[in-house]
């Protein structure tokens, strides 16, 4: 048996295999940022133990022959030597969730799982049964890519194709988004503009004080600022009101670490650098709306919110086939009657519950008093909004990752928060 244990890892030789037909119960199964193919094609791979875990179901498309004998309560696997032609199955990509997030739990089966006549470890998941893929290598070869960060198994006698890398599927959301064609302004009249301002008073290791009134008011309108349910998660935001040379290197930390992040950007960001939007999105970094021109948005007329934000969703929609469900008011200003408009078109309206003043270019704190800030602040479901114009931002970032990982945060993103 073979394990990934890292990027940079070979497989190795496992010491044990299991003597029962199943996992025992409440092994989880999650997902990879890793591939797999059966002489080129890709089949879908999930994370067991550090294994790759394929369904045995999708066998039957790469050339096996799947049987289940319901006396013996046994699933036999076995090489289809009529079947020389193989299609694979259509539409593998990698997840659209970071790896390790939960796919299921396996539990308890009767079933044993023969593998060429041989019992081999079996999982079973939402009524199917799991395998690993390297048992597969008894009908041929098994390795590890670890430039391609994919797995293959070659089986002598079956067709083979061209390898195609694989790209992370879309996530497709079940929200529906409304334009301002589909809302009547005058109907928002009845929203309350007084206009507030979001703030609190920081607290060292702990969420911050603030009033119960801005609490529950965003979250009415399903908006968020921190999250309580999920102990030592943290949310990475950047605010791009333009650029200023640093966002290349603030993606490059991001992906060294595998660590999700939102960027907020404005219509002018869009307009002068739209190469760095489309690196965003092939990086799978999440994009949010940040209005087109910055204005505080209690003080504009209702058809004025719907402006400023359908203007950046159509452009991200038209120019990088994006759909973004964050929208962040610019300088924290709001009233129930921005939250409204934002929900009903179909945005999750992200505060924070750290930040400091790091937008002054001209008066940036350092480099060590924003790391201490950063980190001595730091807390279970921080949302935390951070300028990617800030230089101190960009050359901290690394070592403030190092620093939650350490201390056992969990970077997550927005969307395993707002559960689209």
């Amino acid at each position: 048996m073979k394990k990934i244990l890292s990027a940079a890892a070979a497989m190795i030789l496992a010491a044990n295999t299991a003597c029962f037909a199943a996992a025992p119960g409440g092994t989880e199964v999650t997902y990879y940022d890793v591939s797999a193919y059966i002489n080129n094609y890709p089949i879908p791979c999930y994370n067991i133990n550090d294994y790759c875990g394929i369904y045995v179901r999708d066998l039957a498309s790469y050339g096996f022959k799947i049987d289940y004998n319901e006396e013996k309560a046994t699933v036999n696997i076995t090489r289809d030597k009529s079947v020389t032609e193989i299609s694979g199955i259509e539409n593998v990509a990698l997840p659209y969730q970071r790896k390790g997030t939960v796919h299921g739990v396996s539990g308890n089966s009767n079933i044993r799982v023969m593998l060429d006549g041989v019992e081999t470890e079996s999982y079973w998941l939402d009524g199917s049964m799991m395998i690993l893929l390297d048992k597969v290598a008894v009908f041929g070869n098994f390795g590890w890519d670890d430039e391609k960060r994919a797995l293959f198994v070659t089986i002598p006698g079956l067709s083979e194709t061209e390898y195609v890398p694989l790209e992370r599927a879309k996530r497709i959301y079940t929200r529906e988004k409304h334009s301002s064609w589909d809302l009547s302004a005058t109907d928002y009249t009845v929203y309350p503009n007084a206009e507030r301002h979001w703030g609190f008073v920081r607290v060292k290791g702990d969420e911050p004080r603030m009033s119960d009134w801005e609490k529950t008011q965003l979250e009415n309108y399903g908006g968020f600022y921190i999250d309580h349910t999920r102990p030592h998660a943290i949310y990475l935001t950047f605010d791009e009101g333009y650029e200023n040379g640093y966002t290349p290197q603030i993606m490059d930390v991001l992906t060294k670490y595998d660590v999700p992040a939102t960027f907020f950007v404005t219509g002018q960001f869009l307009d002068e650098r739209p190469d760095l939007v489309q690196e965003m999105i092939d990086r799978g970094f999440s994009i949010g709306n940040h209005t087109v021109n910055h204005p505080n948005l209690a003080k504009c007329s209702t058809e004025r919110i719907m402006s400023e934000l359908e203007r950046v969703s159509d452009r991200l929609q038209n120019d990088f086939g994006y759909t973004t469900y964050y929208m962040r008011p610019p300088e924290g200003a709001f009233s129930e009657r921005v939250l409204a408009v934002a929900r009903d078109m179909g945005y999750n309206t992200i505060l924070w519950s750290y930040a400091y003043m790091d937008y002054d270019v001209h008066n940036q704190p350092g480099e060590t008093k924003a790391y201490n800030m950063i980190t001595e602040y730091m807390h279970d479901g921080a949302i935390y909004l951070l300028h990617a114009v800030s230089k101190d931002n960009a050359n901290v970032l690394e070592r403030v990752i190092q620093y939650a990982i350490a201390n056992g945060y969990e970077f997550k993103s927005l969307d395993d928060l707002c559960q689209p």
